[in-house]
Parts: structure tokens; sequence; C-alpha cells
């Protein structure tokens, strides 16, 4: 159980905790961006913990919502970095499985941190698989259509 906890204190209790640290100054300048790192897992079928995609689920649920409290304020952005080899990925997948440049992620962020994509606030938004550029000439079809949003479809 406190391993259990712990995964959610970093990765929910934490983004939230850094959030409302610099929302006040951000509000204070009249601008600001936040960049929170998801990940797949948080709508990947065939998980096997029960604590890291359930927190990741959270955390892109929380920024979703965190970017609707702030629209026209603050963007919020939330992504995926897509499957990077790491010490926490080292060993548990296979040499074959669809590794995504580690580049990519760091230049996500630098690019939504920059501005020029703050109509994509809210969007869940992946390193690897999304051109910031298409998605943005094509916003109103984003909108329209609930693109990039993890939803339940009926």
């Amino acid at each position: 159980m406190d391993e259990w906890w712990q995964v959610y204190e970093v990765n929910v209790l934490g983004v939230h905790l850094c959030c409302r640290a610099v929302i006040p100054g951000m509000l204070e300048r009249g601008r600001g961006r936040i960049v929170i790192t998801g990940s797949g897992a948080a709508y990947l079928p065939g998980g096997r913990s029960t604590a890291y995609a359930p927190s990741k689920a959270a955390v892109c649920r929380y920024g979703e919502m965190l970017a609707n409290e702030l629209a026209a304020r603050i963007a919020v952005f939330f992504f995926s970095p897509g499957l990077v080899r790491t010490e926490f990925t080292a060993g548990a997948l296979p040499d074959d499985a669809p590794w995504t440049p580690p580049e990519l992620a760091p230049e996500l962020v630098r690019r939504l941190a920059a501005g020029g994509y703050d109509a994509l606030a809210g969007r869940y938004l992946h390193a690897e698989h999304d051109d910031l550029d298409d998605l943005l000439g094509r916003i109103d079809e984003v909108r329209d259509r609930d693109l990039n949003e993890i939803r339940l479809r009926r």
C-alpha cells in the first residue's frame, strides 16, 4: 500500500502542488503556461499496475480540468513523452517495443512553453505521434470533433 500511495503522491499530488505554487504568480503577471507530463498508460489497455496507469489518467484529467478553469488566462498542456528507455522501462519491455526517441519530449515541451500553441491547451498531446503544426492548422476540427481528448465514446 505504501508503494501504491507513493506513486499517487508523486504523479498526482506532486503535479497539483507544483501547479498551485506557480499559478498565483502567472495570474498576477497575466500570462503563463503549464506543461504536465502524462502518459499513454492513462488510456492504453493492458497495463499491469493499479497505481501508475490510474495515476496518469488522473493527471490527464486534472490537466484538462485545470485548462478549463484557467482558460484565456493560463494555457495548460498535458502530454505523453512516449515510450522512452529509462531505468523505469529497462527490462520491462522488449527491445523491439515502439521506443520513442528521447529528444522528442523536450522539444515538444519547449514548443508548448514558447507559445503559439495555446489553442491546443487542454488537449492530450503525444511527443512522437502528434504534429503540433498540423493540429493547430485544424484547430476548428480538433474542437468540433473533440480530438486529442481522452473520452469514453458510446
